[in-house]
């Protein structure tokens, strides 16, 4: 009987999944004497009906393609002798272009048929990119993320809150290979880092993008409480949301004239200090500020007023 392809029930499969850049051997038996005898062993693939080897001669250029053989068992009946012998295709270096269904063959008859799937880790295309991307409150960001591999990647946009919180981006404008992170009239809410993620079943690449968005002072209070008995603690804390860093202070009106106002932080850091503290009139004053992320400050005035 002579298979073909059409006769699909009569023929044996392999399925092989085989990474780019390594090694597949795709072996069948045949009887010696179709490798000695009339009838001939072949090797082709069915999709361009691509001939790589007949019997032991090679059909194809490619150097990569090359054929081994091996004796199994010896065969013996009343009329003949012979061996079963493998006659396997063997492909170096595998590439995506070598993906198809490969046939080995007595002739036109089909032996056994090996579907090859030539599958890939995601990569990014682009080499070469901007990790730092600068912009300023009411701009447009528009950052174009573009990764390749086999089976196609899924690519998404994250923004990292924190070491244990990440938020995922929807504004993602899918087409093709690529994912375009698209920010519109950026606040300073959109400082941070940004991470394109590109996964398929062979793994999971990154590449990380950092967006400062520079904004002039907010100066925001939690409490607020504008009147205090003689020898109240008086602690007041205020945060400022600032990129680039500003310069901080602490200023004491005694009157409605601006031009009297005392800078109570050149005080502290530059006439006054004295353990971390100094006194004005017997009253103790104390600043602190601290850098709470990268564009957030807290500062911390402290007065103890003396009896």
């Amino acid at each position: 009987m002579t298979n073909n392809i059409n006769d699909s029930s009569f023929i044996s499969r392999d399925y092989l999944n085989v990474n780019v850049g390594k090694r597949v051997r795709m072996e069948c038996e045949l009887n010696n004497s179709i490798i000695n005898g009339n009838r001939k062993g072949l090797w082709l693939r069915l999709e361009d009906a691509e001939v790589y080897f007949y019997s032991r001669i090679r059909i194809n250029s490619d150097e990569r393609f090359h054929i081994e053989e091996g004796k199994i068992f010896h065969m013996i009946n009343n009329t003949s002798s012979y061996y079963i012998i493998t006659y396997s295709l063997i492909i170096d270096d595998v590439q995506l272009s070598d993906s198809g269904t490969y046939s080995c063959q007595q002739d036109n008859n089909i032996i056994k048929l090996f579907i090859l799937n030539i599958v890939e880790r995601p990569y990014f295309i682009t080499h070469e990119y901007s990790t730092i991307l600068r912009t300023q409150v009411g701009k447009n960001i528009s950052i174009i993320c573009e990764a390749q591999g086999k089976p196609k990647p899924y690519i998404n946009w994250i923004k990292k809150m924190n070491e244990n919180k990440q938020k995922m981006m929807i504004n993602c404008s899918i087409t093709s290979n690529i994912c375009q992170l698209n920010l519109v009239n950026v606040n300073r809410y959109h400082n941070g880092i940004y991470e394109c993620v590109a996964t398929n079943i062979l793994g999971t690449i990154g590449r990380f993008y950092e967006i400062n968005v520079k904004f002039p002072p907010n100066v925001s209070i939690l409490r607020e409480k504008s009147s205090y008995l003689i020898g109240d603690t008086l602690l007041l804390e205020c945060f400022i949301d600032t990129n680039p860093e500003s310069d901080i202070q602490w200023l004491h009106r005694y009157t409605q004239d601006i031009n009297k106002d005392i800078d109570l932080s050149r005080l502290f850091y530059k006439e006054y200090f004295d353990h971390n503290h100094y006194k004005i009139d017997n009253d103790i004053w104390y600043i602190k500020q601290e850098q709470l992320n990268a564009t957030r400050w807290k500062t911390t005035l402290f007065i103890k007023t003396s009896e």
